[in-house]
């Protein structure tokens, strides 16, 4: 059964609007920043990089949704990716979508779902 790791709380996602950005580690002892995010009723977690430069999507910290809170969007070079698949939309991320992470909710806290990475920090 995989490891189960708290990221932080839910309170804070706002549907189609602020994220959740974490750090974890994976078995080769490097950080890699992630995101979670709140869309459609649903939590997601991603890798925190572009899928055309590995640059981290947000514009201000937690801040990854377009305007419209519809899709997810890099603020260096305006790759879109799906918030609930993290495929990509358009733009430069050239049909590279995002890498997802395995997550949970439960009683209002959000837990990573995952052998190979290890939670080291949240912005809550």
């Amino acid at each position: 059964m995989a490891d189960t790791q708290l990221i932080g709380p839910v309170s804070g996602l706002l549907e189609g609007g602020r994220g959740l950005r974490f750090d974890i580690r994976n078995r080769e002892g490097e950080i890699i920043p992630a995101f979670a995010v709140r869309y459609d009723y649903q939590y997601f977690a991603y890798l925190n990089r572009c899928g055309h430069i590995a640059m981290q999507l947000d514009y201000m910290p937690g801040e990854f949704f377009s305007d419209d809170g519809q899709t997810l969007i890099c603020a260096t070079h305006g790759a879109e990716y799906a918030p609930d698949t993290g495929a990509c939309l358009g733009g430069p991320c050239y049909g590279v979508g995002l890498v997802p992470l395995p997550i949970s909710e439960q009683d209002g806290e959000l837990f990573l779902i995952n052998d190979d990475y290890e939670v080291v920090s949240n912005e809550v």
